[in-house]
C-alpha cells in the first residue's frame, strides 16, 4: 500500500515537471476566489467576541444590554490636590464639553460637572447638576466640595475618598451605527410608553451591537483629548474595558505584524545560508504567503473576524509550511546535486517524501482541527481555519513548489566532500544507538518531573497583565482601581417577574441591606468597592424630601410613599432611573464595582454575589452578567474545551500514526516523542513562572503540529530503510542523512523566528515566543534522540514488519 502510494507520488512529480505552467495556472485560478476576499477581513477583540452566538451567557448579556445599555465604560480620571478650585472646575467643564461634542458613539458622560445633585427645597424635589449654576466664587466651590464629599453616591464613583481624584464616566452606545437610519427622535418620543418600549427592546435584539471598529474610534478620540490635556500639565489616567481591549488589540497587532516580518527575515537569511540558492529562499515564502492569504480570505468570506486567539494562525501556518517545504527542498537539492537531472530529482523527492508530507499535514490538521468543537468561539475558529490552512499549504507544497522548481534554471553543485551538516548528523546518529537505554531513562525522569511541575502551574486569564508593568493602560487601571475601588463591574439583575415588583418597600429594604453587605466583601485577591442600585436613588430621594437630613438616608416603610418618591424623582428631570430599573419596575439592575481582577481569581467573588443574591431574593430570578462573568465564562470554557480538544487530538493522531506506520504498537509508541516536548514545555512554564492562560493554552496546538511532523518523517523513513537493510543502526544513520537534515534546518529556522517574539512589548507575545521556540527545539531532540532509541528497542523485539 505504502509503495503504491509512493510510486503514485513519484508519477505526480513527473507530471508536474512535464506540465509546470498548466499546474501554476490551475493553482492560481483555485486561489483567486479566497485571495479576493482578503481586504474584507475584520478584527474583533471584544470580550463577547469570545463566545458563540447561542451561548446562554452571551444571550443573557445581550438581553441586559438591550434593556440597560452597555456596561463597559471608559473612565477618565483626573488627579490633583486642587480639584475643588474654580480653575480646575473650568478645566473639567471644558474637557467634559469637548468629549460630549466631539467623541463619536457616546451615549452619556457623567462627571462632577453634570452628576445628579438630589436635594429638597421645602416640599419640592430638585435633581439638578452638581455644578448648576456654574460657580463663580471660591465660597460657592467650597459649598460644592462639602456636598460632594458627603455624598454616598459620588464616593468611589466620581470622587475618591481623599478628594484628590475625580472621574469622567463615559457610557458608550449599546448599538452599532453602521448603516442606520435617522430614527433617534422617534425613539426618544417613544420612551416612557411601556408597551412600546418593550416592543423597541424586542426589535433591538436584531440590531448589531457596537462594533470593535466603532469602539476603537471612540477610544482613540477620547485618548486624543486626554493627551491634549495631559500636555497642559494635568495628571490623567484612562481605564475601563473598552480602553483596555483597544490597547490590547493595537499592541498585539503591532507586535504580531512586526515579529512576523522579523521571522520572515530570519527564515530568508537562514534558508539562503543553508541552500545558497535564491529559489530555496523565495519559493517557501511564496507557499507560506499564499497559504496564509487564502486562509484569511476564506475567514473573511465566511464572515469570521480575526480575534486574539486566531492571531496564532499565521505562526502555525508558518511553522507547518516551512517544515514541509524545507523537506522537499533538502531532498530535491541533494538528489539534483548528485545526478544533475531535475526531472528525476523532482520525481524522486515526491516519491521519497511526498507521502510522508501528506500524512504529516493530514495528522496536523486532525490535531489542530480538534479545537473546532471548542465552546470558545475564536478557539473554534482557530481549529477550523488553521486545519484548512494546513491543507492549503500541503496542496501548494506538493503542486506549486515542484512546478516552480521545474521552470527555474539552476546549476548542479557537485559535492566533493561531506558538508558540515552531514558530518554533524553522522556523529549524532551514533548517540541514540550507543546510549538508547540512558536516553529512554532520562526522558522518563524528565517527563515525571514535568508532570509534577505541571500541577503547580498557575491558571490565569488576566489581559491586563499582558501589558508591561509600566504600560500606560496597565498603570492607569491600577491607579484608578487603587484610588476609586474599581474600574469594572459585575451586573446583577433581579427580576421579580411582576409589574411594579420594585415599588415594594420590603424588597427595597432587602436590596439596601444586600448592597451594604456586598460592599464589605473582601477575599485574598479582590474586594467589592461600590454597589449602585435602585436603593441608592430611593435613599437619596427620601433624604431630600426630609430637609436633606442624613438620618433619613433610608428606605421608607410605606409602599405608597415609595411609589410617590419614585414618581417625583422621575418627574424631576433626571433620567437616572432607567439605568437601574426597567419601565415596568419588574427588573432591577445592581452594578457591583470592583478592581480589574484575574478571571480565575474572580470566580470566588462572583460565586459570593450569586449566593447572597439568591438567598436574599429566593422567589425572584437572579442573573449575573457583565464584564467579569463574561471573562470567567470565557476562560472556564477555554480550559474545559482545550482538555477535550487535546484528548481528541491525541486519539486522532494515535490512529493516524498506527495507519501510517502499519502497526498499533509502534503507532502508540510514536506518541511518546510526540507528547514529550509538550510535557517538557510545561516544565519550562513552571520554571520561568508563566501562567496557563488563553495564549499558552493554545501553544500546544502548534507543538502538536510540529512534533507530529518530525516524528512521522523520522519514523516513516526509518521504517523504509530498516526494511531494506534489517540493520537499525544503519537505518538511523540513513534517516539522519535525509530527513534528519531537513528536520534540523527547519528547527533552527523556526526556533530563531519564534525566539524573535521575545523582543515584543506584550508579555503574552514574549511568552508565546519563548515557549513555542523552546518546544520546537524539544520536539527535534525528541525525534533525533528519543524516537531512534525507542526504534532500537522495537527493532530488537522484531515488531517492525
Amino acid at each position: 500500500m505504502h509503495n503504491k502510494l509512493e510510486n503514485l507520488m513519484g508519477k505526480m512529480g513527473a507530471f508536474i515537471y512535464d506540465n509546470p505552467l498548466k499546474v501554476i495556472v490551475v493553482v492560481l485560478i483555485l486561489l483567486a476566489f479566497p485571495l479576493s476576499h482578503v481586504p474584507q477581513i475584520k478584527m474583533d477583540t471584544s470580550t463577547e467576541g469570545f463566545m458563540h452566538d447561542d451561548d446562554p451567557v452571551l444571550l443573557e448579556y445581550n438581553e441586559f444590554r438591550a434593556q440597560f445599555g452597555r456596561d463597559e465604560r471608559v473612565i477618565v480620571a483626573l488627579k490633583s490636590d486642587d480639584i475643588f478650585t474654580l480653575k480646575f472646575f473650568e478645566t473639567l467643564k471644558s474637557m467634559h464639553d469637548e468629549i460630549e461634542s466631539t467623541v463619536p458613539f457616546v451615549d452619556d458622560i457623567t462627571s462632577l460637572y453634570n452628576v445628579r445633585n438630589t436635594r429638597g427645597d421645602g416640599d419640592q424635589l430638585i435633581t439638578d447638576d452638581l455644578l448648576e449654576p456654574f460657580p463663580t466664587t471660591q465660597e460657592e466651590v467650597n459649598s460644592i466640595k462639602e456636598r460632594a464629599l458627603a455624598s454616598h453616591f459620588y464616593k468611589d464613583l466620581f470622587i475618591s475618598k481623599d478628594g484628590k481624584m475625580t472621574t469622567m464616566v463615559i457610557e458608550t452606545d449599546a448599538y452599532s451605527h453602521e448603516g442606520e437610519k435617522e430614527v433617534s427622535d422617534v425613539d426618544a418620543f417613544d420612551e416612557g410608553f411601556g408597551d412600546e418600549v418593550e416592543n423597541t427592546t424586542e426589535e433591538s435584539k436584531d440590531r448589531p451591537f457596537l462594533t470593535d471598529k466603532e469602539n476603537a474610534q471612540l477610544v482613540s478620540a477620547v485618548l486624543a483629548i486626554v493627551q491634549k490635556y495631559k500636555q497642559e500639565g494635568i495628571e490623567m489616567y484612562m481605564a475601563g474595558s473598552p480602553s483596555v481591549n483597544h490597547a490590547l488589540k493595537s499592541q498585539m497587532q503591532a507586535d504580531m505584524q512586526k515579529f512576523m516580518r522579523i521571522t520572515f527575515l530570519i527564515i530568508l537569511v537562514f534558508l539562503f545560508v543553508m541552500f545558497r540558492r535564491a529559489s530555496a529562499v523565495f519559493y517557501p515564502l511564496i507557499v507560506i504567503i499564499l497559504s496564509l492569504l487564502a486562509t484569511v480570505g476564506t475567514m473573511a468570506w465566511s464572515g469570521v473576524a480575526f480575534k486574539l486567539p486566531t492571531q496564532i494562525v499565521p505562526s502555525l501556518l508558518l511553522a507547518v509550511s516551512i517544515g514541509a517545504t524545507v523537506h522537499i527542498l533538502s531532498i530535491f537539492f541533494d538528489k539534483f546535486n548528485t545526478t544533475g537531472e531535475k526531472r528525476e530529482a523532482i520525481q524522486y523527492t515526491l516519491g521519497h517524501s511526498g507521502l510522508a508530507i501528506a500524512m504529516t499535514s493530514v495528522t496536523t490538521a486532525i490535531g489542530v482541527g480538534s479545537f473546532s468543537g471548542s465552546q470558545v468561539a475564536p478557539i473554534s475558529d482557530l481549529g477550523m481555519f488553521a486545519s484548512l490552512g494546513v491543507m492549503i499549504s500541503l496542496f501548494l507544497t506538493l503542486t506549486l513548489l515542484p512546478a516552480l522548481l521545474s521552470i527555474t534554471k539552476m546549476k548542479q553543485k557537485v559535492k566533493t566532500e561531506a558538508g558540515k551538516l552531514d558530518r554533524f548528523m553522522k556523529r549524532l546518529a551514533v548517540i541514540p544507538v550507543k546510549h538508547y537505554r540512558s536516553i529512554i531513562a532520562l526522558s522518563a525522569v524528565l517527563v515525571v518531573v514535568a508532570l509534577f511541575a505541571a500541577t503547580k502551574i498557575e491558571l490565569s486569564h488576566n489581559p491586563l497583565k499582558w501589558f508591561q508593568p509600566d504600560s500606560y493602560d496597565r498603570v492607569s487601571t491600577e491607579v484608578i482601581d487603587e484610588a476609586l475601588n474599581g474600574s469594572v463591574t459585575i451586573e446583577l439583575i433581579i427580576d421579580t417577574q411582576k409589574e411594579n415588583g420594585w415599588n415594594d418597600p420590603v424588597r427595597l429594604k432587602k436590596l439596601n441591606k444586600l448592597s451594604k453587605e456586598m460592599e464589605q466583601y473582601v477575599d485574598n485577591y479582590t474586594h467589592i468597592g461600590k454597589v449602585v442600585s435602585l436603593a441608592t436613588i430611593v435613599n437619596e430621594t427620601n433624604r431630600a424630601l426630609h430637609e436633606n437630613r442624613e438620618e433619613y438616608y433610608t428606605i421608607p416603610d410605606n409602599a405608597d410613599l415609595v411609589s410617590q418618591e419614585l414618581l417625583l424623582f422621575e418627574n424631576s428631570g433626571s433620567d437616572d432611573l432607567e439605568d437601574v430599573v426597567d419601565s415596568q419596575f419588574s427588573k432591577a439592575r445592581i452594578s457591583i464595582k470592583l478592581p480589574w481582577t484575574d478571571a480565575v481569581r474572580a470566580t470566588k467573588v462572583l460565586g459570593y454575589v450569586k449566593e447572597v443574591a439568591t438567598k436574599t431574593f429566593p422567589e425572584d430570578k437572579v442573573i449575573t452578567t457583565g464584564m467579569i462573568p463574561l471573562l470567567i465564562n470565557t476562560f472556564s470554557h477555554a480550559v474545559s474545551s482545550s482538555v477535550t480538544s487535546y484528548f481528541i487530538a491525541f486519539v486522532g493522531i494515535s490512529l493516524m500514526m498506527m495507519f501510517i506506520l502499519g502497526s498499533v504498537r509502534i503507532g502508540l509508541l510514536s506518541m511518546i516523542p510526540n507528547l514529550t516536548p509538550i510535557i517538557l514545555g510545561l516544565l519550562l512554564m513552571y520554571y520561568v513562572r508563566i501562567p496557563l492562560d488563553m495564549f499558552t493554552l493554545l501553544i500546544g496546538s502548534i507543538a502538536i503540529g510540529l512534533a507530529v511532523d518530525d516524528t512521522i518523517h523520522f519514523l516513516h523513513n526509518f521504517r523504509r530503510y530498516y526494511l531494506e537493510s534489517g540493520d537499525s543502526a544503519k537505518a538511523i544513520e540513513q534517516t539522519f542523512f535525509t530527513t534528519g537534515k531537513a528536520m534540523v534546518i527547519t528547527t533552527i529556522v523556526l526556533s530563531l523566528g519564534f525566539y524573535a517574539y521575545m523582543m515584543a512589548n506584550m508579555i503574552s507575545v514574549q511568552n508565546f515566543g519563548l515557549l513555542t521556540g523552546s518546544v520546537i527545539i524539544l520536539a527535534l531532540l525528541a525525534d533525533l534522540l528519543l524516537a531512534p532509541a525507542l526504534m532500537i528497542v522495537v527493532a530488537k523485539r522484531g515488531w517492525i514488519k
